[in-house]
């Protein structure tokens, strides 16, 4: 048994000893062991291939083989020694003969044991898992982006008029409705719909004066009752104003790209009148 690692299980750690010229006994006693307990105490050998529990007289009982059943992968990890085996109590060689392990546990006997069929498939999770997080991180952005900023008053007078406009779009499209008896006030759902229409856009206009950032919910809100209300002007006023509660110089590079082109038309009428 030369060339071996010692250890021993003492205040519930497992503790190595190498190169030292102690037995157990020894070790245990210099580590503040009570020797009345020592002939419990689990103790062993890493021998070559080999990692041997066992207590008194190199005996094993039930406790040695259930430690051994628990502890025999985390020591073989923490040794770096995958191929080390398993082993409880051994039995003396005669006259020089080689000490051999009486019990040699099985790797399935290990607990943690994974076949390699079951690593396979926990690799194969943990790869979908992994896929599944990356995917989630590109995809767990706000669905809308807010880029204006409500603390400019540029901005702000801007989305004001704009409010108004939309808002007196939507009022005369409901008046159009209302005589055309495409839409009915008697009718519950029709009237709130048409008072959340109405409301939430008075209330963006509202928290705009305020400079709050709540008007984008309540222009949101607006554009929610606009669809809801399944009339084309209606419809085209939500998406135009979603489009511009989410970043107002999408509408307002539309609304001057048009200016210029008006313009454009206009002097050419000009000078063709000259």
């Amino acid at each position: 048994m030369n060339d071996k690692i010692l250890f021993i299980v003492i205040n519930g750690e497992i503790k190595f000893l190498q190169n030292s010229t102690m037995d157990h006994r020894e070790w245990y006693l210099s580590l503040g062991g009570n020797i009345e307990n020592y002939n419990n105490v689990i103790r062993g050998y890493i021998v070559k291939d080999m990692i041997i529990f066992f207590k008194d007289n190199l005996n094993y009982d039930n406790e040695v083989i259930e430690f051994a059943s628990k502890m025999g992968l985390t020591m073989k990890e923490q040794l770096h020694r995958p191929d080390l085996k398993i082993c409880c109590g051994i039995n003396p060689g005669q006259n020089g003969e080689k000490w051999e392990p009486i019990v040699v546990l099985k790797d399935e006997d290990l607990q943690g044991y994974k076949t390699e069929e079951q690593i396979a498939k926990e690799e194969a999770i943990a790869k979908r898992k992994e896929e599944f997080e990356a995917m989630k991180d590109t995809t767990q952005g706000p669905i809308i982006e807010f880029k204006n900023d409500v603390e400019d008053a540029k901005f702000r007078r801007a989305a004001i008029i704009f409010t108004i406009i939309m808002l007196v779009i939507v009022f005369l499209s409901k008046l159009s409705m209302m005589q055309d008896k495409t839409m009915m006030m008697s009718n519950r759902w029709n009237f709130i719909l048409f008072i959340g229409q109405i409301g939430s856009f008075l209330a963006t206009i509202l928290f705009y004066l305020k400079k709050s950032s709540k008007s984008k919910f309540f222009a949101i809100a607006a554009s929610a009752f606009s669809v809801l209300i399944f009339n084309i002007v209606d419809i085209i006023v939500a998406i135009i104003n979603l489009f511009f509660t989410s970043d107002s110089r999408i509408i307002l590079g539309i609304v001057d790209g048009l200016k210029a082109i008006l313009v454009k038309l206009f002097k050419k009428e000009t000078n063709n009148g000259q």
